[in-house]
């Protein structure tokens, strides 16, 4: 199976559905603009994630220390001295027993996670995947379950948007609203958790990491707690540092992810046009959708590694794209392959 080409055919997600569902060991390599990311996978599951060149705030140093797990001078000794035994940071903190395994392994998750999701946002850049056997630390890496990433993915692309609209970027600072609450607006024990991090200095990134979330998360709630009128955005901390001046390299951050967030709105928005109403009145209407992309990612990973779409939809089970429970979407629905593609109409409305 040789799997390279553009992500403008097919994204991230068919890309780990395919590997996630064969079991297959390899390093996933993706290129968009100057940086490259590498995803090492054993046996389907994701182990580690590099990316290239590290912006400020991407490593595994910047998230210890923003969530005082590590001093800055503690982080600067051992990353010169893993440059110098060329090992990677991970294991030199665990021999020095800098940081304990748990904390290691939480916040290797937490990043490799967090770069992932920013891969389910891509539109464009280039993949290639070769198998072979990948190089990780065994007692410290995290297995990451690719079925559980690709709903997650899915909730990152659906969300995303909204939580734009209210945060801004995760460099956002919130301070907490005066006002009186009552019993009915008693908060839920992550939320909480998040709420009793804004003071009104620290930014999004830095309440992530001390809550021990994921950004998406973490940026997630603190919009719900925008939306509750809980608290308010101050300037980022970015702008703080800068005074009233943005420097051009975050111009260009807020003018990426704006790109990124319309691109996402219409991509949704012409999906739903599309497909209109395919919706059963059995299930959830999040599962439904979710079920909807399952299928729909199927179709295209087995055209991507059989040359053409199934003439059944059975097939895509039996052959071992798609678990039997995800074709309960489509019991009711039609499904034929024509002329360059295929169409999927849904049951008709009772």
């Amino acid at each position: 199976m040789g799997l390279k080409g553009s992500l403008r055919d097919f994204g991230i997600s068919e890309i780990l559905q395919l590997i996630g569902l064969q079991r297959r060991t390899g390093t996933l390599t993706v290129k968009t603009g100057q940086a490259q990311y590498s995803i090492l996978i054993s046996g389907g599951k994701i182990v580690a994630v590099e990316k290239t060149p590290e912006l400020e705030g991407e490593s595994l140093q910047d998230y210890l220390i923003r969530s005082r797990t590590l001093t800055p001078e503690q982080a600067r000794y051992a990353s010169q001295k893993a440059k110098t035994e060329l090992k990677p940071l991970e294991a030199v903190l665990s021999n020095l027993q800098m940081v304990s395994s748990n904390d290691l392994k939480l916040f290797l998750g937490l990043r490799n996670v967090d770069l992932i999701n920013r891969l389910f946002l891509l539109k464009d850049g280039e993949y290639e995947f070769e198998a072979g056997p990948v190089n990780y630390h065994p007692d410290l890496a995290v297995e990451l379950d690719t079925e559980q990433l690709l709903m997650d993915g899915y909730r990152v692309k659906d969300e995303w948007p909204s939580i734009l609209h209210e945060v801004g970027s995760a460099q956002a600072v919130f301070h907490k609203k005066a006002g009186e609450f009552g019993v009915k607006d008693q908060l839920e024990a992550l939320e909480d958790s998040v709420y009793r991090l804004v003071d009104g200095e620290k930014d999004a990134t830095t309440i992530s990491a001390l809550a021990r979330l994921t950004q998406f998360d973490t940026l997630k709630m603190l919009a719900e707690l925008k939306r509750k009128g809980r608290i308010d955005s101050k300037r980022s901390s970015v702008e703080a540092k800068a005074g009233s001046k943005l420097s051009a390299e975050t111009v260009i951050r807020i003018a990426y992810w704006s790109v990124i967030a319309v691109a996402v709105i219409l991509g949704l928005n012409g999906v739903r046009m599309a497909l209109g109403d395919l919706s059963s009145a059995s299930l959830p209407a999040f599962e439904q959708s979710w079920q909807e992309e399952r299928v729909r990612q199927a179709l295209e990973v087995y055209r991507l590694d059989q040359g053409s779409y199934p003439a059944k939809l059975t097939e895509l089970v039996n052959k071992g794209f798609l678990p039997s429970r995800d074709l309960q979407f489509v019991q009711n629905s039609q499904y034929y392959v024509q002329e360059g593609g295929y169409t999927l109409t849904g049951p008709e409305p009772e």
